[in-house]
């Protein structure tokens, strides 16, 4: 494709970053921004695994604490929670409705964005919920297991995830993309510790990297 075709396409004001990267050398340019796209793509084990495995692990804890595996519908849940909890577990309800599915808790579950499980994490809830989520958390080193932690964590995450899903670029320093791989990894190891080991062979990340380090870093 020419030039102006990739442009129309893609947009030049989507293109303007990485032709800012590479002085303006419009080759290097796609180059960079489709090394974005083999690095974001390689993202994706990492980041099903724990997003399946956190909100896994909050469910299974929250069915404990209300006793009832519709634990979003309890009314003591929804006294605590706020306009964004109630407002994202009616979006799943009537998601599953217009699929003409019946409502079960796993769907409901399973429909939650991860938006919705990292807000439970944030201090309205820390004398609510905490109690009873962190224990989500087997693997946190106890003496650093503080909400605070969790939270900040989890919306690093959940910063790098949306940057992913909504096609923005996470390639311009190897040594992030590292620190990021790290991070879910550890998150990973957090919630079981024989996770890591049972997926690392769809964890790719740094070979991507080293194969677009020419590009990336120029």
């Amino acid at each position: 494709m020419d030039r102006k075709a990739i442009e129309k396409i893609l947009s030049t004001e989507r293109i303007a970053p990485y032709l800012k990267r590479q002085e303006n050398d419009f080759e290097k340019a796609i180059l960079h921004y489709k090394a974005n796209i083999e690095i974001s793509e390689a993202f994706y084990p990492l980041i099903s695994i724990f997003e399946i495995g956190l909100r896994n692990n909050i469910n299974e804890q929250l069915i404990r604490q209300f006793d009832s595996v519709d634990w979003f519908e309890d009314h003591e849940f929804v006294k605590i929670t706020s306009s964004f909890q109630v407002t994202r577990i009616t979006e799943a309800r009537s998601s599953i409705l217009r699929e003409k599915k019946e409502i079960t808790p796993g769907r409901v579950v399973s429909e939650l964005a991860f938006g919705f499980w990292t807000s439970l994490f944030d201090l309205k809830f820390e004398k609510s919920l905490w109690k009873n989520l962190r224990h989500a958390f087997p693997n946190f080193p106890k003496n650093q297991r503080q909400r605070k932690n969790i939270s900040s964590k989890l919306n690093g995450i959940r910063k790098l995830r949306n940057r992913i899903f909504h096609h923005e670029s996470i390639a311009w320093n190897t040594e992030a993309i590292e620190n990021y791989i790290n991070e879910l990894i550890e998150g990973i190891n957090w919630l079981n510790k024989d996770l890591e080991n049972w997926a690392v062979d769809l964890f790719r990340v740094g070979e991507v990297i080293e194969k677009e380090r020419y590009i990336i870093e120029r």
